[in-house]
Parts: structure tokens; sequence; C-alpha cells
């Protein structure tokens, strides 16, 4: 049998024709079209300090440089930047900032620059921020997209997953780094200035250490987005160990310097490390200004608490109730639950507040700053205004004082007290305290004091307090049209809203706001607390001359009663000219009409303890009923 052999070259010709024919005919993708972009933004570790140099490289979707870059720099203390009418063809870049930062731990710029750099995608983000978390993420994505070949976006996605695991962060993370900032309000702020902080404490603030951790950090969660074990230790112990209050009054002292209210960052929520804290023991208030610096951050916390206090109570008196939030409808229907939110977050509220004034008595009592030393008085005066509170809605308080509260951060399990031994304990340090205050606080100590006395029935004492603070000729009542309009004459721990600078109200101030004016305390509750103490000093004359000013003043018709109808009128005073004001509540309990007023039983004339807390703190126990 014969074998043919075809000749194949004219075939193969054919074949590379029509291939070369058919990938002609095939579209191909038009080069990138340059783009005139405009990009703003900020830059943080603490924010990079005015005059920091930062430097845009465009990329490819690959993360390698096209050869275009761009430089600004940073225009203000805040970390701002600004880059007009840029020439872009890629919607990816690499954003580079080399400069001194905002040290949050020393409160002080840094002696030294420190450089961080971040990957962005800009096709649909124009205004974004450098900070710390895209510096650890940066080499995590680089190697999702090259070695992994995952999209940028899915690699971005995925890496700041893995870095918030690698740290301790409870907290879903967000999808990209760069829309954190620390001005921004929310729980990755608390995030970004907890991590920020705790790498800043394990290199002790030097630059150089500070470099090469975050360099190492960032290497480590290359390959796996896992970090070894030693450095999971090194950043979890400074974790552990900050000093979270002395690090947000630095941050916040900062940005409102820089003429920005930040709200206050709430960063042991955010992280499965419990948060111990480390007593600094030499003294962090050097001058009278920091004193003052640190107590002006205490009123202004203490005008956010307000605001929450005065709705959940408002809402639990029934002053309140245009509300359709199921968190807030549980107070107004009396059915809170141990898990609802809006009570755990005040009670923590209560707690990170009475910490920083635990630590501003405890300071001020040390310093050698003699203008200094009054401000431990000042501050037993809002520890006993905010006991006040606590007791009214959760009855016996956790007593932390300047005399444990170093022991009780090393050991947070501690059972709680009774309502009658704190008071006493207040009403002691009080009445050393209130002489001593100055002309600006005597009317809020004196005021509080009158409120504790009264609660432990020792009224003779309140009315010798009370006689002092109304002979004083400080405040009177106010004309019916100017309590809410104006601070003066009643306001003894009052905030204006609409004074020039000053913060934001409460996104439901609405709800229960009067005017401009927000009392924490005012004028018109001296009257009524000294009405009280009257009738049961048996002065009945007295107590009805006292209330009838109010109601005077407030286009009501004098009552004339007697007996315990004297009592009555008083708590309806409350309710009609102090409704919202965090006080109502409190006086249907003295009259003992709680219960029938609103139909609750006596188990809800308390709130719970919220489940939180009690998970946290072993000798916590719940309020009978829930």
């Amino acid at each position: 049998m014969t074998l043919r052999f075809i000749r194949l070259e004219p075939i193969f010709l054919l074949l590379i024709s029509l291939v070369g024919i058919s990938s002609c005919s095939k579209s191909v993708d038009p080069p990138p079209i340059e783009k005139s972009i405009s990009l703003s933004g900020t830059a943080e570790k603490g924010p990079f300090g005015k005059g920091g140099s930062l430097t845009i490289l465009e990329l490819d979707n690959q993360l390698k440089p096209t050869g275009a870059t761009f430089t600004t720099e940073i225009i203000d203390d805040k970390g701002s930047f600004e880059l007009q009418n840029i020439p872009l063809k890629s919607d990816f870049i690499q954003v580079i900032i080399d400069g001194s930062y905002f040290d949050e731990i020393t409160g002080r710029q840094s002696t030294a620059p420190i450089k961080l750099s971040s990957f962005v995608n800009i096709r649909d983000k124009k205004q974004f921020n450098l900070n710390l978390l895209g510096q650890l993420e940066q080499k995590r994505v680089q190697y999702l997209v090259q070695a992994q070949k995952l999209d940028f976006n899915t690699a971005k996605k995925q890496a700041i997953a893995e870095v918030y695991k690698a740290l301790f962060v409870g907290t879903a993370p967000q999808q990209v780094a760069e829309s954190i900032s620390l001005s921004d309000g929310s729980d990755h702020a608390a995030v970004l200035l907890g991590v920020s902080a705790a790498l800043l404490k394990a290199s002790e603030s030097d630059h150089v250490k500070l470099a090469a951790l975050i360099q190492t950090i960032a290497d480590d969660l290359k390959v796996d987005g896992k970090l070894s074990e030693p450095l999971s230790n090194i950043f979890k112990n400074n974790l552990s160990r900050l000093n979270t209050d002395l690090l947000i009054f630095n941050i916040r002292k900062h940005y409102m310097d820089n003429g920005l209210e930040l709200k206050d960052f709430k960063i042991q929520e955010q992280f499965a490390v419990r948060i111990v804290g480390e007593i600094i023991e030499n003294s962090y208030f050097k001058t009278l200004e920091d004193f003052q610096a640190f107590n002006n951050t205490i009123r202004l916390d203490m005008v956010r608490l307000s605001e929450q206090y005065f709705i959940l109570e408002g809402l639990y008196a029934g002053t309140l109730s245009n509300t359709t939030s199921e968190n807030y409808m549980q107070f107004y229907r009396h059915r809170v639950s141990t898990s609802n939110p809006l009570n755990s977050d005040l009670y923590d509220s209560y707690y990170r507040l009475i910490r920083k004034i635990n630590l501003l008595i405890d300071e001020s009592r040390k310093t050698k700053v003699m203008e200094a030393q009054q401000f431990q008085y000042t501050g037993y005066t809002y520890l006993a205004l905010l006991y006040d509170q606590m007791i009214n809605l959760w009855g016996d308080p956790i007593f932390v004082h300047p005399d444990n509260y170093k022991e009780v951060e090393k050991n947070p399990a501690i059972a709680r007290s009774k309502t009658e031994d704190v008071r006493t304990e207040l009403i002691n340090v009080l009445k050393t305290a209130v002489p001593k205050l100055t002309q600006a606080d005597y009317g809020l100590g004196a005021t509080v004091l009158a409120r504790l006395l009264r609660d432990q029935g020792l009224y003779a004492e309140a009315r010798v307090q009370l006689d002092h603070l109304i002979q004083s000729g400080l405040y009177s009542l106010a004309a019916p049209f100017k309590v809410h309009s104006s601070l003066i004459p009643e306001g003894i721990l009052s905030w204006d809203f609409e004074a020039v600078g000053s913060i934001p109200r409460n996104e439901n101030a609405a709800w229960y706001s009067k005017g401009r004016i927000h009392h924490i305390v005012r004028y018109s509750e001296v009257i009524l607390i000294s009405s009280e103490v009257d009738y049961h000093l048996g002065n009945t004359l007295n107590s009805l001359q006292q209330f009838n000013q109010i109601r005077k003043r407030n286009g009501s018709t004098e009552l004339m009663t007697s007996g315990f109808s004297v009592w009555l009128a008083i708590a309806d005073v409350y309710g009609q000219d102090m409704k919202n004001e965090g006080q109502y509540f409190a006086a249907l309990k003295r009259v003992q009409r709680a219960e029938l007023e609103l139909s609750i039983d006596k188990n809800r004339l308390l709130l719970p303890i919220p489940e939180r807390q009690l998970a946290q703190n072993s000798m916590l126990a719940q309020n009978p009923g829930y």
C-alpha cells in the first residue's frame, strides 16, 4: 500500500490569513481618555500638619505607576488637601503623604515627619482620606491584585476586613479605608483612633519606631492577611493599656483649636480587647490652661449627655411621644428591654464622663498650679449631678469616685452601692466643695447639694443652702419669653446652641427643645426645691408662695390649697414648667404618684441595667422585674 503525503503549507497559510482577518475584524479597546479631575480630602495619622507634602501617582489596573505624578501641600492642621484639574487617564492612584502629624497621646505635634500611602479608586470618589488603615492594608491589596488576580475593589474590601480582624476590631468593616476620617463621628473613626494610638504607644511616640512598626505589620499582612503571634500580642497589649480619656481629650482639643467640634469616640465598644487603661503617674496637666481645656470638654460632654437624658426621661415620664422608632418607643411604653441600645449607650456615657471627672479631680488635687486646684471642687459638683441623674433612671449606682477609680480600672468587677450611701458621700464632699467654688460654679454646686439633701430627707440643711443661694442675688426667675431664649437670669448650667461657634444640637433636639437655650440646671428648680423643703418643714404658706411665683410667671392662676395637695401641686408645676428637662419623673416618684400617673408597676420605676454591662461586670445585679 502506497502512502500519500498531503502538502500542508498552503492550507496552513490560508488558516493563518483567516485568523488574521478575523483578528483584524474585532474592535480594539480605545486608549484611555485623559480627564481633568479635582481631588480633595484629609491626611491623618493624627491629622497631618499644614505644609506637609502630598503626592499623587497615577497607576494602571495592576497598580503599577504610569509615570504621571502630581504634588500639593497640606493646607491646614486638620490635614486638608486639594488638587485642582489634574490630568488623569486611569481610575487608580497611589496617594503619599510626608509630614509631621498630631500625636494624640502626647497632645503635641510630632517632632519629625512620617510617610503614609494608600491606593484609591477615584472613579466614583473624588473626595477621600489618607489614613493609617490605608497604609496597613496597602501591601495586602497589591498582593491580592497582582498575585491573586482579584479586581481592585474586591481586593480593597477583603484587605480592610482582614486588617480589622487582625487588629481585634469587632465592628463590621467599611468597604474602603479611605472613607474613614477621625472627624466623621462614626464608629470607624473610633477604630482609627484606637489603632493609631495603640501603635503610637507601642513605639513610644518615636517616629522611627512607629514607621518601622507600621511597615512590619503591613509586610506581615501581605500574603495571608494575618498577623504573627508576636506582632498580634504587641498590638493587643498596647491597645489594652490605652488611656482613652486623655487621648480623646487631646484629639478633640486639637480639632476644636482648629474650628471643628468632634463627637466623643467610643473606642472600647469597637474592639474585642478590653481596654483597662493606664493612669499616667506624672501629671499630664502642666498649666492652668490644660485644666481649663479639659474642664471645657467635660462641660461639652455634659451638654451632649443631658440632651439624650432629657429625651429618654421625657419619653418615660410621658411628656414626650413624637417618635416611631421602636428603641425610643420602648421608653414611652415603659417596656425597655435589657438590650435596648439607647439605654446601654446612655449608661455607658455616664461612666465615661464620670471617669473623666475623676481624672480631673485627681489631677487637680495633686497639681502645684494653685489656680487649678479649685477644679477638684468643680469636679465633685459634676459627679454629684451625674449620679443624681443616674439614680433617677437606674437606682443604686456603681460608685466610682476619685479614690477608687484606678482600682476599678484594674478590676472592673464592682457591686452597686446603696443610693442613700452614695448621697451621703456626695453631700459630705459638697459641703466642703460648695463654699470653695467660683461664682460661675457656685449656683450649680448649691443647687445639686440642695437636691441631695432634700432627697435624703435633710430638709433643714437644704433650707440653709437654698437661703444662701436665693439671697446671693446671682439668679432670678426670667420673664416667660426669656426663660429659653436667654442665659440670664435663670441659667445655672446652660448652653446657647445659637451662639457663634456653638456645637450643633442633638439630631432629635426638636422633640424636647423649648428655645435656643438648653438648661441643664436653672433657677426655677431652685424655687421648686425650696417650695418642697418648706412643705416638709411645715411652712405651708411659704411653700405655696414659692411655687405660685412660677405659676404666676407662666400665666397660670395662683393656687390656694393645703395638706398633701400642696406637695402634689408642686409636682404638677414640675410637669408644667420643667417637662423634658429631666425633672418630672423624679418628682412623680417623690410624691408617690408615678405608678398611677404613668400606669406602671413598681418594677418600672427604674430602667433595666443593660445586658452588655451585666456581661462585663460579674458583680453587677439587675433591677427587680427584668
